[in-house]
């Protein structure tokens, strides 16, 4: 399966975008082989909603700004969903909080968490995609 590029760069201030640019990015993510699920991530910003559409098939990623149908549709504030992809929240403390609302497949979101990196300045596993890709600067191939 082919990895397909978001339709719309993400500016530089956008820590959301980037961390979906970054995983679609990828392509390939070992720690998702033998997965295969479907997210669509739906994030406010006041009156304006973007969508995150995120395949899984067998570890290959790819991510769109498609709004459709989902296992799970995560809905969530912008303030919220960059702690989530920064990993100053954890998605189902969040879920339990009630700051992130997740219709269908639960399992799905906690398959998907495992892609988020860990709190700032924890130790243990290396995540895919670390909280510092996420918060640096992205350069242009």
């Amino acid at each position: 399966m082919r990895t397909q590029r978001v339709q719309q760069e993400s500016p530089a201030s956008d820590l959301v975008g980037r961390f979906f640019d970054n995983l679609g990015a990828a392509g390939h993510i070992p720690t998702f082989e033998r997965e295969s699920a479907s997210l669509r991530f739906d994030i406010a910003d006041g009156k304006d909603v973007r969508h995150w559409y995120v395949l899984v098939a067998d570890g290959e990623v790819t991510v769109t700004n498609r709004d459709k149908k989902a296992d799970a549709i995560v809905r969530l504030q912008r303030p919220h969903a960059e702690a989530l992809v920064t990993g100053r929240l954890n998605a189902q403390a969040g879920y339990l909080r009630g700051v992130l609302d997740c219709e269908g497949d639960m399992a799905a979101l906690m398959m998907f968490q495992r892609c988020l990196p860990g709190p700032p300045g924890s130790t243990g596993r290396i995540d895919p995609i670390s909280s510092q890709a996420v918060t640096s600067q992205r350069r242009d191939v």
